[in-house]
């Protein structure tokens, strides 16, 4: 088991809340703004990089599956939108949705 011997900063963002699913680390800053921690693995804890994820809140959490559920800056309830990509590269069907610009509207949807 594990033991925790010291705390390493994890440079790069001011963070105002943390939370944790079983694979990811996100967190929101304190601007409201939502992102996520890359890279973090057995082998690398701290992670790679931080990106940050279209949308702002005043709190939000994380089912252990990744979901996003967010109480928006005016007090909504808000449940993130995602779509699953191909993990290998392969052309796409001619009648498929396509990833674009567009979609960052269709990210948040209101509950």
């Amino acid at each position: 088991m594990p033991v925790g011997t010291d705390w390493e900063l994890v440079p790069g963002l001011a963070v105002s809340q943390l939370v944790l699913s079983c694979r990811t680390v996100w967190v929101r800053c304190v601007n409201g703004d939502l992102a996520r921690r890359y890279g973090v693995s057995d082998r690398n804890p701290a992670g790679d990089y931080w990106k940050k994820i279209p949308g702002n809140a005043n709190w939000f959490t994380v089912t252990p599956e990744d979901e996003l559920w967010a109480v928006t800056l005016v007090g909504g309830l808000s449940r993130r939108l995602t779509k699953l990509l191909p993990q290998t590269p392969s052309r796409p069907a001619p009648s498929g949705p396509a990833l674009g610009g567009d979609d960052v509207d269709d990210e948040w949807e209101l509950i």
